[in-house]
């Protein structure tokens, strides 16, 4: 698989507002959905994963996700701020963080997760059920 995006490249900087615009391409055939995360991959030492925007239940036919994507149009789980869907970077001026896109192609259809799932629910949930995967790192730096 392979994961891009029109709103940065490989270890570019990610837009400080707003989802980036993601497509991916090459899911093995028998995909039968795909699941997407973004974790800060700079996040304090000792607090585990810190996930920025956490998809299920992506159809396999679907090769993109517009920018600022609207919440109803995504199944779209808690980030780790608190609210659904995207959360944009929040640093400290002079600091950078850089952020990890992945996505998942998936032999289920459907991933069990309640209304307001986590991203660790749906790490969980995808467990034993990676077709492939790919990812793309951005970094943010605030002045």
């Amino acid at each position: 698989m392979k994961l891009t995006s029109d709103s940065f490249r490989e270890h570019g900087p990610i837009p400080a507002a707003g989802s980036p615009q993601l497509s991916w391409s090459e899911a093995p055939a028998g995909t039968a959905s795909l699941a997407l995360v973004c974790m800060d991959a700079d996040a304090p030492a000792g607090g585990g994963d810190v996930f920025h925007w956490c998809v299920a239940d992506l159809p396999p036919a679907l090769a993109a996700i517009a920018a600022d994507a609207p919440e109803g149009e995504l199944r779209q789980g808690r980030n780790d701020f608190g609210g659904i869907g995207y959360h944009a970077p929040s640093l400290a001026p002079g600091q950078t963080h850089h952020y990890i896109f992945r996505i998942y192609a998936l032999d289920v259809a459907r991933l069990e997760l309640s209304d307001g799932f986590t991203g660790a629910d749906l790490l969980n949930a995808i467990y034993g059920h990676i077709v492939d995967e790919a990812q793309l790192i951005g970094a943010y730096t605030r002045t």
